[in-house]
């Protein structure tokens, strides 16, 4: 090789002496050069080329991708003379981590064993040299180093007895992100992981506030490895119960959401334990602060052109509808699809808003209507997202026009409850007779499902004509009428399924048999042959907790809701499906 120019020299002069082995922080370290010729170019190119690899689960994976015209993804191959350079740059530097890079490139290019033999050598160097200095690079460094290993067989029993090593040595608060490099690639016997499995509780430093974090983690790996091996974790998760204390002694105030949330997490590892007696007494507590926390609320509205724009698409469509006839008014909000959300649409969207959003780096914490709350996994993020979307679009597309409407057909005298109840006579499957079962009598071959649901329309239009008629009902008073309804939908449900020649039974072990609840009756066989998609998602949403929906059947039937929760909102919700529901038809089928 002809003698480099001076500039040549200064970079590689910057690359046998890198302090850092980040490649944000190479870069950074990297001289800079310009005006060479375009042999040294060239050369200047493949290093910086080779540094845009990354080490993900062990292996080098190409950092920096383009699309071309077809939008297929173009790597960053290497030609012939760009590998015979870095074969050269083997010989020639005298850093290991170079090195190590260099050779781990070239046994993936062509699969060459004694480049992979370099590889490892060089890593095990590198690793030793960096402990103390850049202890967050080594899980990756090791993850490369037993991938390599793994794959050629090659230096396991050496890098076995170096894995335990490097594992006595560093300190208690990193050794789980080392049994986590270990984990992906283990090229431990059972027996040594077995042993450090032993040992793993003795990484716990239950005395130090700054530990929480890194023996949670530490914990949680430790069960995942003794389920491996079938040991007890008993003992684990009463040390996962003991690290929530490190929490509860910095939140002691009992209107602190935290000191809530720590103690149910305490109550869980409790009872995972075996100290029942203690999980309830934690239990005790958890529910008098249940009454005592405060969460803070975050509120964001439209801003004042956002909401103009807002208000003039409601009163333009509103005006429309509301010069139809009341018959009409209701079809549109009983037939209409296009108003729904597209539950497939909906999904597709959440699920690439979710993977672009911060909470991504977060954990995510959950309270139910009575203030339980609960640690939400990656996928129960997604079905949060799914409903956040769902709950915006239905509201802002459907819902809001729904209630605009509903409110002035009232100032109108276009929409009553007599008018409603002549629409669902005539118009709905509500108004038919029909044979109830064994069990019914005289009085129920003379009654319909309108029999059923008129008490709880006929109380949720008359507090609502009242609250916006004569602004008398200034506390909200719909308690009857939701709970009827909502209540009653399910029935409804039911009895369509079975006119229709549906089966609504289903049997459980034991052979015993039971009607199908509310969720069975919406994925019933019958539903998905009558209903479409988009009104299946609405009555889901609604009434159960698939997807996180608003649950209602459930708060209802187990008295969840208080006072303040029966306003008119969720109550036209639930006449709003009751409407859906009753535009379906069928041929009434009847068993021999």
């Amino acid at each position: 090789m002809k003698e480099n120019p001076k500039e040549v020299q200064s970079f590689y002069s910057s690359m046998e002496n890198l302090k850092s082995l980040n490649i944000w922080n190479i870069q950074k370290e990297l001289e800079t050069i310009e005006n060479l010729d375009v042999d040294w170019k060239n050369k200047i190119v493949v290093e910086r080329k080779i540094l845009t690899y990354n080490i993900n689960n062990g292996r080098l994976i190409n950092n920096a991708q383009t699309t071309d015209i077809k939008g297929n993804i173009n790597k960053a191959e290497f030609t012939v003379k760009e590998i015979d350079y870095i074969k050269q740059r083997i010989n020639q530097t005298e850093n290991t981590f170079l090195i190590s890079r260099y050779a781990h490139l070239i046994w993936q290019i062509e699969k060459h064993n004694d480049y992979a033999e370099i590889s490892i050598l060089n890593y095990i160097k590198t690793i030793n040299k960096v402990k103390a200095n850049e202890a967050r690079e080594l899980p990756i460094l090791l993850s490369a180093l037993f991938y390599i290993s793994k794959k050629t067989k090659i230096g396991i029993i050496e890098i076995q007895k170096f894995t335990l090593n490097l594992t006595n040595e560093v300190p208690d608060w990193f050794k789980s992100s080392i049994l986590d490099a270990i984990l992906e690639n283990n090229i431990l016997s059972s027996e040594q992981l077995k042993n450090i499995a032993i040992d793993l509780p003795t990484w716990v430093e239950n005395e130090n506030p700054t530990s929480y974090f890194h023996n949670k983690t530490t914990l949680n790996t430790g069960i995942k490895l003794y389920k491996k091996f079938n040991m007890p974790t008993k003992k684990l998760y009463e040390l996962l119960s003991k690290n929530e204390d490190l929490i509860l002694n910095q939140h002691q105030k009992d209107n602190d959401f935290i000191k809530l949330q720590t103690l149910g997490d305490k109550a869980k590892y409790l009872r995972e334990a075996g100290k029942n007696v203690e999980a309830e007494s934690i239990l005790k507590e958890y529910n008098r602060l249940k009454q005592t926390v405060k969460l803070g609320k975050f509120n964001w509205e439209l801003g004042e052109k956002e909401t103009q724009l807002f208000n003039e698409y409601l009163k333009k469509y509103s005006e429309i509808i509301l010069k139809l006839p009341t018959e009409k008014i209701l079809a549109y909000f009983s037939i209409n699809e296009d108003i729904l959300v597209d539950p497939t649409e909906n999904e597709t969207y959440s699920k690439q808003t979710i993977k672009n959003s911060i909470q991504n780096l977060f954990s995510l914490s959950v309270f139910d209507i009575n203030s339980n709350h609960k640690h939400l996994e990656e996928s129960e993020k997604i079905v949060r997202e799914i409903n956040k979307n769902y709950t915006l679009s239905h509201t802002t597309k459907c819902f809001s026009l729904f209630l605009k409407v509903i409110i002035e057909g009232i100032w109108s005298g276009k929409i009553n409850y007599y008018k409603i109840y002549d629409f669902l006579e005539k118009h709905t499957w509500y108004g038919l007779k029909f044979q109830r079962g064994m069990t019914a009598n005289e009085i129920d071959k003379n009654s319909t499902w309108l029999s059923m649901l008129a008490p709880g329309i006929h109380s949720l239009f008359a507090q609502f004509e009242l609250s916006i008629l004569m602004n008398t009902n200034k506390v909200n008073n719909f308690i009857l009428a939701l709970d009827s309804l909502t209540l009653k939908f399910e029935g409804a449900l039911r009895d369509f399924i079975r006119l229709a020649g549906g089966n609504t039974s289903t049997s459980r072990r034991g052979g015993e048999i039971r009607e199908q609840l509310l969720e069975e009756l919406l994925d019933n066989e019958i539903t998905k042959e009558y209903f479409s998609q988009k009104d299946i998602a609405l009555f889901k949403y609604t009434f159960t907790n698939i997807n996180q929906g608003k649950n209602i059947r459930n708060s209802i039937a187990h008295s969840f809701y208080q006072f303040s929760d029966y306003h008119y909102q969720p109550a036209l919700l639930v006449f709003f499906c009751t409407l859906r529901l009753g535009k379906y038809t069928f041929q009434e089928k009847t068993s021999s």
